[in-house]
């Protein structure tokens, strides 16, 4: 007998600290502003990372290496903190992050765009309905489904059990 249930999800990794939260709030302001005519948020006004459901314990690690990397620089470079430098040098500090081909700067990209664009609050500002695709998803047109013949033509690569 198999045991068909699903595996338990891994647990969210313990929120961001409040030092975390300034850095990435500051970092989030220099890559998605307000906009000038005030339509579009912020990404730091929408608390974005006010939860670390969405990171796996591998990216939250990544993000706690990188915000404390960037602080690190900032003390360096500024003698003060990310989350307290102007945006001009806090810009110079991530672009000499970016340079070196930063793995943390990578992640942060990738889950702030997709965290600020499927937000509530920005998606009808897009033209989307604040839902998911599916059900009420979009309709596919049917395939070929003659294209899969040579597939299904191949011998059994299983052992029937």
């Amino acid at each position: 007998m198999s045991d068909t249930s699903a595996a338990p999800a891994a647990p969210a990794p313990p929120p961001f600290t409040a030092a975390e939260r300034a850095i990435l709030d500051a970092l989030m302001d220099l890559m998605i502003p307000a906009s000038p005519d005030g339509r579009m948020p912020s990404a730091q006004s929408l608390a974005l990372y006010a939860q670390t459901a969405g990171l796996t314990a591998a990216e939250a690690a990544t993000f706690r290496g990188g915000l404390a990397d960037l602080d690190a620089r900032a003390q360096a470079a500024r003698g003060a903190g990310f989350a307290a430098l102007d945006p001009a040098a806090a810009q110079a500090i991530v672009a000499a992050l970016r340079a070196e081909r930063s793995a943390f700067l990578h992640a942060f990209t990738l889950h702030t765009a997709a965290r600020y664009l499927a937000h509530d609050a920005v998606m009808p500002l897009i033209g989307l309905e604040p839902r998911a695709s599916w059900p009420r998803g979009h309709a596919v047109a049917e395939g070929d489904w003659s294209l899969i013949e040579v597939v299904r033509a191949r011998p059994r690569l299983y052992r029937a059990v």
